[in-house]
């Protein structure tokens, strides 16, 4: 598992049509079940993600790695929630 986490840094992040998403910055672990979770990616393409904001995405939507990531999902262009439209539960 941290082979491959530690491989996954800096690696560049595609989308399935071949457009430039991002950098991978870092990576989330479940150590419950010794895996890649999430992939959080900087760098990313104000067409895709507003702002250019970073983002986490889960590693299902991984399609292939190698020198690059290649996803196979990724909703585009990607709508994020401004804090006031998120909404906030509280447990009683």
């Amino acid at each position: 598992m941290l082979h491959i986490a530690s491989r996954l840094l800096g690696l560049p992040v595609y989308t399935r049509h071949g457009t430039h998403l991002g950098t991978v910055h870092d990576v989330g672990l479940d150590t419950t079940g010794h895996r890649v979770d999430s992939l959080y990616i900087t760098g990313t393409d104000p067409r895709l993600v507003p702002d250019s904001a970073s983002i986490q995405i889960p590693f299902r939507w991984v399609q292939d790695l190698d020198d690059i990531v290649v996803l196979r999902y990724f909703p585009e262009p990607l709508e994020l929630e401004t804090p006031e439209e998120a909404e906030i539960e509280f447990e009683e």
